[in-house]
C-alpha cells in the first residue's frame, strides 16, 4: 500500500486569549469538542471517524463509541510530529480507500478520517473551522449549553 502525504509547517502563533475567566474547565472543553465534531460531522457526509485532542495529548472527544479510535488518532498525531522538523500545523493523507485530515489550532488537534475522493481543500477548511469555533467559544466564555 502506498500513502501520499501533504504536511505543512508553519510559524507558531500566538497563543489564544483564555478568556476573562481564565482556561476553560476539562468539562466545557470536551462538551464544546463534541458539539465541534457533531456539526463537522453534519458539514462532511463522508466523515468516519474524528477526536479533538488537547495539546497534552488527552481525547476531548469522538465520534466514535469505544476509546479505541481516540488512542488511534493520538498515536497517529505523535507520528505526525515526529516526521517533521518543526511545529506541525497540518496534513493530509490519502490511502486506496481513505484520507485523512489533521490540523492544530488554538491549542487543539482535530484527527478526521473521510471516505477517498472528497474535496480535500473543503475538508481541510471544514476541520480548521471546527478547532476556530472551540477556540472563539472558550475566548468568549460562551456556555454551551445556553
Amino acid at each position: 500500500m502506498s500513502w501520499a502525504v501533504c504536511s505543512y509547517i508553519v510559524p507558531p502563533k500566538a497563543k489564544s486569549n483564555p478568556g476573562p475567566e481564565g482556561p476553560a474547565r476539562p468539562e466545557k472543553l470536551a462538551e464544546l469538542s463534541q458539539l465541534a465534531l457533531d456539526t463537522l460531522a453534519g458539514l462532511e457526509p463522508e466523515l468516519r471517524a474524528a477526536a479533538v485532542i488537547s495539546h497534552t495529548g488527552e481525547v476531548l472527544a469522538t465520534t466514535t463509541e469505544g476509546e479505541a479510535w481516540g488512542r488511534a488518532a493520538v498515536e497517529l498525531l505523535e507520528a505526525l510530529e515526529k516526521a517533521g522538523p518543526g511545529d506541525l500545523d497540518s496534513s493530509h493523507i490519502t490511502t486506496g480507500d481513505a484520507e485523512v485530515f489533521m490540523v492544530r489550532e488554538a491549542g487543539l488537534a482535530l484527527v478526521a478520517v473521510t471516505a477517498r475522493f472528497v474535496l480535500a481543500s473543503l475538508t481541510s477548511f471544514d476541520v480548521r473551522m471546527s478547532l476556530r469555533d472551540i477556540a472563539a467559544e472558550i475566548a468568549a466564555g460562551g456556555d454551551p449549553n445556553a
